[in-house]
């Protein structure tokens, strides 16, 4: 597995962002795990966040102009990653995100950063993907707004669950826009990196996590 997957899956329960126990989730599933992109909210962890997205994105060899954030998750995700991208790897990417509502005065427009055409390729950055409705809405944004080529989506963490349909919610999204879609970790690389070990002193993922998470995907996992 690669450094910067390792680097990532030990920031996540750092920083909280990855917790075990019992959730009860937006679908009502009771997870044995929960994932909160909020957690990074200081300078540091902001910026190690942005580090594992640009690792993803250069691992992933994404040839793209510009990198949008949707509202309002994605911004921060987007200008912290560019920012990382030519600050330590000297790569000059653009970034774009979209207000909630368009300005009626000034320049009056629903987009903010990088101007958009046809001839732009953008990668659409976010947290996580559970029935794909923001990809949906982020991708009516763009086509309305210059519509650019989207070459990918790349989220944080796979869950590798199926969505309320029966199917992967990642192939779901992939098949309905067909764009690819990439993550930084999934769970097998978090079991992986956690299960049984110790991370400062602390076994995150021990035998009885372990089966929750097992009978958990059982039911839900992809």
């Amino acid at each position: 597995m690669q450094q910067y997957k390792i680097d990532f899956i030990k920031l996540l329960v750092k920083a909280k962002a990855l917790k075990f126990g019992e959730f009860t989730l937006k679908s009502g599933r009771i997870a044995p795990y929960f994932f909160n992109a909020g957690s990074f909210f200081t300078g540091e962890l902001i910026h190690e966040l942005a580090k594992a997205y640009a690792g993803a994105f250069l691992d992933k060899e994404i040839e793209v102009d510009v990198i949008f954030g949707p509202a309002y998750k994605g911004i921060p995700l987007a200008v912290s990653t560019t920012n990382v991208l030519f600050s330590e790897f000297q790569k000059n990417v653009s970034y774009c995100f979209n207000r909630k509502e368009a300005k009626d005065h000034g320049e009056g427009n629903l987009l903010v950063g990088a101007p958009l055409n046809e001839n732009t390729k953008v990668l659409l950055i976010d947290d996580v993907m559970t029935a794909g409705t923001a990809v949906r809405e982020s991708m009516e944004i763009l086509k309305a707004n210059g519509n650019p080529k989207v070459s990918g989506i790349l989220i944080a963490m796979d869950r590798m669950e199926k969505n309320n349909d029966g199917v992967s919610a990642v192939k779901a999204v992939e098949e309905m826009f067909n764009v690819p879609v990439y993550s930084i970790v999934n769970l097998d690389d978090v079991v992986e990196v956690l299960h049984g070990k110790e991370i400062d002193g602390v076994v995150y993922i021990d035998d009885e996590k372990m089966e929750l998470i097992k009978k958990y995907r059982e039911q839900y996992g992809a």
